[in-house]
């Protein structure tokens, strides 16, 4: 991962807005207790100018950043960069070291650890470090500098690392919650958005020689199967055939539950004449394989029946080719289930 990769915001919108926030806020304060800091300290015009020139930039750039999102990576590294070396110049330039000129210090910390991953958090965090020695060196005695500087570190770190925790934290929460959104619990297959999300992909290919198709599949009368045999039977039936189906489908297929006994499989790159091959296998490979349906070893003997669309020849988007696909799976519960139906639009 490169420096610029570690200034990326894990939310980009999020990330413009908590920087319009900050410099607003330090605008602001800034403007309102201006009058009623000691005159040795208040901001001339070039102060005034570079600070207000700076926040502007970091605005726009936040805000561009924030439509352009990883295209404007640069953007997103100078932003809070910016801000530090703002508040640095602005500091020297009023000759102010006091607690009022330190605090904005934290902002750019509050950034870095909120917003950005561990690494870009502690790049902000040493910047707001390098620019507090930098206000407090050259102001101050030494051995002053050094006890601001002190606690002014160990606010900063402190905050720092509880809130960088705080975020990773909750990132890996979301990222858990969206692996468990997208992968099913009981068959381990793929969910209808993991599916939605590829086809659409592989449809802005579909007007390639080979296509995309769609294989909608029912286990046949399972209704039956859970009250005969009882429901644990009838998930054993669902994960056995997910392994079955995933056994056979290529690296780049798509095997995802739909919901109860429906599987869908999506097969970018693929003619229409390969799709109904591997359909047919499939409705023969199901037809002879035994079911284990209990630990006593108990098996079954299931059926599937398959409904097939091809994109760009029964469909040109995602939902007439669920459509399609959906039709023919209907047609072939129709006429007598246990068999592959194809899509009509073709010829």
């Amino acid at each position: 991962m490169t420096f610029l990769d570690c200034m990326l915001p894990r939310d980009h919108r999020a990330a413009a807005r908590t920087v319009s926030t900050l410099c607003a806020v330090a605008a602001i304060v800034s403007v309102v207790f201006a009058p009623f800091q000691p005159a040795d300290r208040q901001a001339g015009p070039v102060a005034l100018l570079i600070g207000t020139g700076v926040i502007v930039l970091v605005i726009v750039l936040a805000v561009l950043a924030r439509y352009f999102r990883e295209a404007n990576r640069l953007a997103w590294t100078l932003s809070p960069l910016l801000a530090v070396a703002a508040i640095v110049v602005v500091d020297l330039l009023t000759n102010d070291s006091s607690v009022s000129a330190q605090i904005f210090l934290v902002f750019p910390t509050l950034y870095g650890a909120s917003q950005l991953r561990a690494v870009g958090a502690v790049v902000m965090t040493a910047a707001s470090l390098v620019g507090e020695i930098v206000v407090v060196g050259s102001q101050v005695p030494v051995r002053e500098a050094a006890v601001d500087a002190g606690y002014v570190a160990a606010a900063l770190v402190t905050t720092a690392v509880l809130l960088t925790v705080a975020t990773e934290r909750q990132a890996r929460l979301v990222a858990r919650l969206e692996e468990m959104a997208a992968i099913d619990p009981l068959t381990g297959l793929v969910t209808r958005r993991v599916l939605d999300e590829a086809a659409s992909s592989a449809l802005s290919g579909a007007n390639s020689d080979e296509g995309t198709a769609l294989v909608l599949l029912d286990v046949d009368n399972f209704k039956t199967i859970n009250d005969e045999h009882g429901h644990p039977a009838g998930d054993a039936v669902l994960v056995e055939l997910a392994d079955l189906i995933v056994l056979r489908a290529r690296g780049s297929d798509v095997v995802c539950r739909l919901g109860g006994d429906e599987i869908a499989l999506l097969l970018p790159a693929c003619s229409r004449e390969v799709a109904s091959r591997r359909a047919e296998e499939m409705v023969n490979d199901v037809r002879r394989h035994a079911f284990t349906v209990d630990d006593m070893g108990r098996t079954l003997s299931v059926s599937v029946s398959l409904g097939l669309a091809h994109a760009p020849s029964d469909a040109f988007d995602l939902r007439t080719l669920y459509s399609a696909a959906d039709a023919a799976l209907y047609q072939a519960k129709r006429a007598g289930r246990g068999r592959l139906v194809v899509a009509a639009g073709a010829a």
